[in-house]
């Protein structure tokens, strides 16, 4: 009888080939023998092709200076994979455990594990998530708000997609930025980058390595880039630095952290110690506006 040890390299990553888009076959297969787990954890881009046909990349990390605290290494696909479907057993929130359940069969029939270049004209659909998380699901909240928000409004381009059902509003994203209760955070997005599947998902399918956005006057206004492939985190965090710093803004901001702070018997400040230890799965994101009320208390 022929065992997995005695196996050809090619063999074994021929089965791993046929089971691209299923991470948690993956890893039970890494787990499964002492040969599988050194073959399979030697080269990073097939786990990279493994998360690509799962719907999953790996967003861009800010840029932190080599010595700067809480600086780390880039994260590695495998070790992503990991996190995905770890997170996936505790999450709470469906459109996050099953965040590409709406494109797994065009997944299953893309027969590429990268990126590649599109024709112009080539459609794309955006992910569920980029419209749940950036627009208003109260047409007159948007309405109330259209005068600080027009100047974000984004048209994906190119893109023959249907234009959004609202305009996004900047309340919704900077609530993806915030925190939220404890007892909530596998239940909310707060913020979203504590959520790897929701975060990681890519933002269009196909997925691609550039995107444009227009305002409703054909001017580009914001340009996101990852080489490999935008995540709907990427475009979230470039959305968020269009939120101005004005009034509005800081008080919305104020007031939440202000009210979980409250919650948790916690001063403003104590609070603020506890929740900057959670920098989400990349350890890179910063509270909007937080350090700027610290200042001025």
């Amino acid at each position: 009888m022929v065992s997995l040890s005695s196996c050809a390299d090619a063999i074994l990553l021929n089965i791993w080939q046929h089971l691209l888009g299923d991470l948690p076959t993956h890893i039970a297969l890494t787990q499964t023998c002492r040969r599988l787990r050194d073959l399979y954890e030697r080269d990073d881009k097939i786990w990279q092709s493994a998360c690509f046909t799962a719907g999953f990349g790996r967003p861009l990390r800010k840029t932190l200076p080599p010595t700067a605290p809480g600086a780390v290494s880039e994260l590695s696909y495998r070790r992503l994979a990991r996190l995905l479907v770890s997170h996936a057993t505790v999450c709470e929130i469906r459109s996050c455990t099953k965040a590409n359940a709406c494109f797994v069969e065009h997944y299953r029939r893309w027969p590429y594990t990268r990126t590649r270049s599109l024709h112009h004209n080539h459609p794309l659909d955006f992910h569920p998530l980029y419209f749940y998380l950036h627009f208003s699901q109260s047409h007159a909240a948007s309405q109330s708000r259209q005068q600080q928000i027009q100047p974000h409004t984004p048209t994906p381009s190119p893109s023959p997609s249907p234009p959004p059902p609202a305009i996004p509003d900047s309340v919704s994203i900077l609530l993806t930025h915030l925190p939220t209760f404890p007892e909530s955070r596998y239940a909310q997005y707060g913020p979203l980058c504590t959520h790897p599947n929701a975060s990681c998902a890519f933002a269009t399918f196909p997925p691609v390595d550039r995107l444009e956005f227009e305002n409703g006057e054909g001017d580009v206004f914001m340009v996101v880039e990852n080489p490999e492939g935008c995540t709907v985190l990427d475009v979230n965090r470039a959305l968020a630095e269009l939120i101005p710093f004005d009034d509005q803004h800081l008080e919305f901001a104020l007031a939440h952290y202000q009210e979980l702070a409250f919650t948790s018997g916690l001063s403003l400040s104590q609070f603020a110690e506890v929740i900057t230890r959670d920098r989400g799965f990349l350890d890179d994101h910063e509270y909007p506006f937080l350090q700027h009320i610290i200042a001025h208390l």
